[in-house]
């Protein structure tokens, strides 16, 4: 550093000082912009030269332009106006002196004017320009930035717009909705409406939860409630939520509750009563009588008529196959709900009636049913919500048909008397007293009953109501009854294919014996006398017998309802429903000849699948072909329609898949699961029997009367090492262990096995190639198995239908003359040919044993019998073994697409109760419910029909007095006539 003198100034220092502001400088800079230092005043340093030097160079290149225009325009009027005084007009002639037109010679077009269109033209936009510059610049530059307030307003009224749109003008004038919608958005935004909780720590400890699910199940809470507590103890469901699941699940049932299943149409009309064509308006009250008393005279269904082709011609989306009443039931529930079907029943009455041959009518004077079945109906109340859906009419909700109990208040509705051989006496022998039961008291009188005459313990009962006894026999059938309340929940289950695990299902699967022992240890005559009401109407005993049919059996001859019959007898019910199904576009037709069932061909896709998979080996797996119909034996094919038709055998099981169903078929995809594993009850004899006399003159009972051998006194011994009680067996078993060979009865016999192959029994087998099966069973006076039942004694109306005359059916098993036992998977029984031949010898020698018997036990019979038939071998389904009921192929929905089973194969045998729930079970399958339908909503084919039915006019007058309208009119008993037939019975 120099004293005096200025700092030198470097040449380096200079340079880099120039090349920092040129290399710092923006390219796009203001002129007035200095590197260093921030002007925020954009508009007045950039924006505002720029846009006036654009302003003033507009402003001058218009100036520019209207000054050309000006002296282009002088310039070219100077020129005109000289021309105009100088030029000499020239004309032309032709030779005639005309003068000639001349064109005009064109002159250039004057230059357009400037367009004053700009956005600058003069002095004073320029002024208006730099004043917009300057408010603006000062607006935006001010202290106060109040710009920014102007433009957060613009912003907060777009995203208003855009949030709310039309509801804006709401949100406005109601400010406090928009501060609840922010704090929504922000809780939503902190997870707070999560239908799951975040807290690691749940209020109930896992273990506390399943333990309280655990109970739920045991209490029995339904399944549904403990899906919904699973969500909530385990899952970690808000209690919000899992209401609005309440709600919506509950929105959704609703739903389904109301929606038609199976193509059910909106509105189900309501039908005639099957007497209402039979009567006219003219007609008295008693021609109308007679006109009702007519219809039962003939039989259900029309005849089969081979020449008939509108039978082949037509396509049905139901055929029903069998007879009977439960048969019409189904098919009449089907027809109610839009289904287009036609019945085939090989019989020629549909009821099931038999009618006796001419010889034996013109004994009797004319052609009497004779109800070879048996329609006892037990638990009335039940069975009648069952049959109202399908016989309601236009003016009574059951089709005008009435029941009446059987007995009277005499005799506490006796509906039963039981001979079990050797029960109530020291010895086990035949001689026996006799078991009346009867609806009055029910359990308490049955108990009292065997406390009086059986030794058994005394039903006390203390000032409080409560039961202070000692009788094991109440005790038991309490026991049946709580066992027996979950049999509607095991039947049901068989829709949806899912066992209910309830102690009803546990009972299905064991014997009675095994209850009987445990539960009666000591006395034996209360033993035997259960095991006789247990299993009644087959000959079965009590070590084979499944305890459900046992319980169930018990149940429903214990009820405070007694037994009823239907007034009018079987072809009154089964004229109704018949009359149901014409009305609703269906046919039902008898006497028809069923060849085999018929399936179409399944696709080459799914036979190759088939065998891809190794299932070509296994029939019970891979895919089966669908039913489509059913072939007669003339050669006629009824078929359903492709879509959703569907094939109903009521005949049972063993008569669809080892008769109709064809061998090929069987052989290729097999039976249901566990078909192989059960065994066909033995075939029955009817033997039917004409009186002379009325119900009063021969004294006769409508209560059956049944022998029971399978339930015969058991004989128990003392273990003398142990000390304990060494329990006998209950019953006699009606077969043995002897060998005999097979083809013994008739030479030949043809056999069919589950697998399909067919063959022949030589009548000279050696004993190598003997089989274990049966013993030979004969029918033994006074010692076999038989039921009697009175069927004119138990309908109020016969006496007035056809006078002085009485029926008598009388059932026993048949013989081994008559059928033979095969020791095949299923246990099947094969009817011998020539077996239902009137003239054969072995028919004649058992109608003598059985006559015998008959007279024996109701002596009063003799010298009044007119006439007397035999009608049988008849099939009756599956034995009451806890395999029938162990099986998973016995339910409605076969393992075939379109083929269902349903009758009393599915349920408990041999009764009306059990046949009508049958037929119920397979026309919901045939339906299409679901297991949500059944077991939460409830809703089901009977539940839609009384939905969407009609609501019937119940009110029918005569001469201005409403009266009932009833399909077959009857007499009340008089209480007085009845006192002395009983007392006349009793000096007997």
């Amino acid at each position: 550093m120099r004293m005096g003198r200025p700092p030198k100034r470097r040449r380096d220092a200079k340079q880099s000082q120039s090349q920092t502001q040129t290399a710092n400088k923006p390219k796009f800079a203001s002129p007035t912009l200095v590197v260093g230092q921030i002007s925020p005043d954009v508009v007045s340093s950039i924006l505002g030269p720029a846009m006036t030097d654009l302003a003033v160079q507009s402003v001058e290149d218009y100036a520019d332009a209207v000054l050309a225009y000006e002296h282009v325009n002088q310039f070219t009027a100077a020129e005109k106006g000289e021309e105009e005084e100088e030029v000499e007009v020239e004309v032309e002639m032709d030779l005639d002196g005309n003068i000639l037109p001349q064109q005009q010679q064109q002159t250039s077009p004057l230059p357009p004017p400037p367009s004053s269109q700009r956005l600058f033209s003069s002095q004073l936009d320029i002024e208006n320009l730099t004043e917009l510059l300057t408010s603006t610049s000062q607006h935006f530059s001010h202290t106060t930035n109040s710009w920014k307030v102007h433009a957060n307003a613009a912003k907060f009224e777009r995203l208003l717009d855009e949030k709310y749109g039309r509801l804006r003008p709401f949100i406005e004038s109601h400010p406090n909705v928009e501060i609840f919608i922010k704090n929504a958005q922000r809780k939503y935004a902190m997870g707070a409406f999560s239908p799951f909780r975040k807290s690691d720590s749940p209020p109930v400890g896992k273990t506390t939860s399943i333990m309280i699910l655990f109970m739920m199940h045991r209490n029995g809470v339904r399944m549904d409630a403990l899906l919904l507590a699973a969500t909530f103890f385990l899952v970690g469901l808000q209690p919000w939520a899992l209401v609005g699941l309440v709600i919506i699940g509950k929105w959704e049932m609703d739903r389904r509750k109301r929606k038609r299943i199976g193509g059910m149409p909106k509105k189900i009309a309501t039908v005639e009563a099957y007497f209402a064509s039979a009567l006219d308006a003219n007609l008295s009250e008693e021609e109308e009588v007679k006109a009702k008393y007519a219809l039962l005279d003939t039989p259900v269904g029309t005849k089969f008529n081979p020449a008939d082709l509108s039978l082949r011609d037509e396509e049905y989306d139901v055929i029903v196959l069998g007879s009977g009443p439960e048969t019409l039931y189904a098919a009449a529930l089907l027809a109610r709900a839009g289904k287009k079907l036609v019945v085939l029943s090989p019989r020629d009455d549909v009821s099931g009636c038999v009618t006796l041959g001419d010889k034996s009518s013109s004994v009797l004077g004319k052609k009497i049913p004779f109800d070879i079945d048996g329609m006892n109906v037990a638990q009335l109340s039940r069975q009648q919500e069952l049959l109202a859906p399908a016989l309601c009419t236009t003016t009574d909700t059951q089709g005008g048909i009435r029941f009446s109990r059987i007995g009277s208040n005499l005799d506490g509705y006796a509906h039963s008397i039981l001979s079990v051989p050797g029960l109530g006496t020291d010895n086990t022998s035949a001689e026996c007293v006799p078991v009346v039961l009867n609806a009055t008291g029910s359990l308490a009188s049955l108990a009292e009953y065997c406390s009086t005459c059986l030794g058994d313990g005394f039903p006390g009962v203390d000032l409080d109501g409560k039961d202070n006894g000692n009788s094991n026999s109440l005790s038991y059938l309490r026991a049946c009854n709580q066992i027996n309340a979950g049999s509607a929940d095991y039947y049901l289950s068989k829709l949806y294919n899912a066992k209910e695990s309830n102690a009803y299902q546990e009972a299905s699967v064991r014997t009675a014996s095994a209850f009987l022992n445990k539960c009666l240890p000591l006395n034996t005559h209360v033993r035997s006398l259960m095991a006789a009401i247990g299993m009644m109407n087959e000959n079965l005993c009590p070590d084979k017998t499944s305890m459900a049919a046992h319980v169930t059996n018990i149940c429903a001859m214990t009820s405070e309802e007694g037994v009823a019959y239907p007034v009018g007898g079987p072809r009154a019910i089964c004229h109704a429903l018949t009359s149901v199904i014409e009305q609703c576009g269906g046919r039902v037709v008898a006497g028809v000849s069923l060849q085999e069932l018929l399936f179409e061909k399944l696709d080459e896709k799914k036979e190759t699948k088939k065998k891809t998979n190794g299932e070509e080996n296994d029939p019970l797996k891979g895919p089966k072909p669908k039913c489509k119909g059913i072939r007669l034996q003339n050669g006629m094919d009824i078929k359903v329609s492709k879509d959703d038709g569907s094939v109903i055998s009521m005949l049972g099981f063993i008569p669809t898949f080892l008769n109709l169903l064809p061998a090929d078929t069987r052989a290729a995809h097999g039976v249901p699961p566990g078909l192989p594993a059960i065994s066909e009850r033995r075939p029955l004899m009817k033997i039917m029997v004409g009186l002379k006399g009325s119900k009063a003159d021969l004294n006769l009972t409508g209560a059956d009367w049944y022998r029971l051998p399978n339930a015969s006194l058991p004989y128990d011994e003392m273990d003398q090492a142990t000390g304990q009680i060494r329990f006998g067996a209950i019953g006699v078993d009606a077969g043995g262990d002897d060998l005999t060979t097979d083809g013994e009865a008739t030479g030949e016999t043809e056999t069919t096995s589950v697998g399909g192959r067919r063959g022949k029994q030589n009548k000279t087998a050696t004993p190598a190639t003997a089989k274990k099966i049966t013993r030979r069973c004969k029918f033994q006076t006074g010692e076999s198995w038989m039921k009697v039942s009175f069927p004119s004694a138990k309908d109020p109306s016969w006496h007035d239908r056809y006078g002085p005359i009485s029926t008598c059916v009388v059932t026993v098993e048949a013989c081994d003359d008559f059928v033979r036992a095969f020791d095949t998977k299923p246990q099947i029984y094969s009817i011998l040919k020539g077996a239902g031949n009137s003239t054969s010898g072995e028919m004649g020698r058992l109608m003598d044993r059985v006559m015998k018997d008959l007279l024996q036990t109701f002596p009063q019979l003799e010298d009044n019998i007119i006439c007397t038939q035999m009608y049988g071998p008849v099939r009756s389904g599956l034995t009451h073994c806890p395999a029938r009921f162990a099986i998973k192929g016995n339910r409605p929905e076969t393992s075939y697409p379109g083929l269902f089973v349903g009758g009393a194969d599915l349920t408990v045998g041999d009764s009306f109760s059990a046949s009508i729930v049958g037929g119920w079970m397979a026309a919901n399958a045939a339906m299409g419910y679901s297991m949500i339908d059944h077991v939460y909503l409830k809703k089901n084919l009977t539940s839609d029909l009384e939905q969407f039915m009609e609501e019937p006019s119940l009110v029918t007058e005569r001469d201005g007095v409403v009266v009932e309208d009833v399909g077959v009119p009857f007499k009340e008993v008089n209480i007085d006539e009845a006192t002395k037939a009983a007392e006349s019975s009793k000096e007997e």
